[in-house]
């Protein structure tokens, strides 16, 4: 009796988790985003509560560009690219990110109807416990980034301590694929205010595009420094476009910007 009992659950379960698989495939497969511009028009006007500064002419239809910007959390940095998405010119929808992988596996009904995981690279932790970039989602970002008008979006550093500018948590892979794929840089920042307790998005505004002379004149032992160097520009161009006491550890970035320029032999 006990073991038919248990088989009976077991059985019980799998058809509930095929169910569940289903269904779940099935609003995935809805993918509104990817199907109508004028859904991408809605869901602009849906996120109300942030407000975006003109898109730049550097992010036109068919100008290719990877966008790097400050990290306040997951959820409203990801809501604040879905708005800056479906504001992009074109028929197509042109931006994806390099996000955590739950924001695919956890995302909620809404964000599955909306096809959220056909607009992320998902990079996964390794053994130490830090988010890597496999082999192979390097290879599918640098085709992604090969077709002209695709924008990417990462944050800078990939972490959401100290608004996402912490400078010991700095990421250089934004830069290593602009050099790659000759595409420009292009800062954006998320300003945020407290709302009951929590902090959210309310702006985000655009800074000048970054377009990195090529490395090959850089020898191998200074590449490193120089792609660093990159990223610290990067860094302080998005705190620029922030108030301060949301800028991490670049509160005096006009200062550090001029320090790096002068490295870079930037005028």
């Amino acid at each position: 009796m006990e073991k038919g009992l248990h088989y009976t659950e077991v059985i019980s379960s799998l058809v509930k988790r095929q169910t569940l698989e289903r269904a779940d495939a099935g609003l995935r497969s809805l993918a509104l985003l990817d199907r109508s511009r004028k859904v991408r028009r809605l869901m602009d006007l849906a996120i109300r509560d942030i407000q975006v500064e003109p898109i730049p002419s550097c992010l036109g239809e068919d100008q290719g560009a990877i966008l790097v910007s400050n990290y306040p959390s997951v959820s409203q940095s990801l809501r604040a690219v879905i708005k800056v998405g479906c504001r992009l010119s074109g028929e197509r929808p042109r931006l994806k990110a390099i996000a955590r992988p739950e924001i695919v596996t956890e995302a909620n009904t809404l964000l599955k109807v909306l096809g959220v995981d056909r607009f992320v690279f998902p990079v996964h932790k390794d053994q130490s416990g830090a988010y890597r970039l496999e082999r192979r989602l390097v290879k599918e970002v640098l085709t992604y980034l090969g077709r002209p008008g695709n924008v990417l979006w990462l944050s800078i550093t990939g972490r959401t301590r100290g608004n996402g500018l912490l400078e010991g948590d700095l990421r250089t892979g934004a830069v290593l694929f602009a050099l790659k794929k000759g595409v420009p840089l292009v800062p954006m920042g998320f300003a945020t205010k407290e709302r009951k307790g929590r902090s959210r998005v309310e702006k985000v505004r655009f800074g000048e595009p970054i377009r990195a002379p090529r490395a090959s004149t850089v020898g191998d032992f200074e590449r490193a420094d120089y792609v660093i160097d990159l990223t610290r520009l990067a860094m302080c161009q998005v705190a620029r476009l922030l108030p301060s006491g949301q800028r991490g550890d670049f509160e005096d970035a006009e200062e550090r910007l001029a320090e790096v320029k002068t490295r870079l032999g930037i005028d």
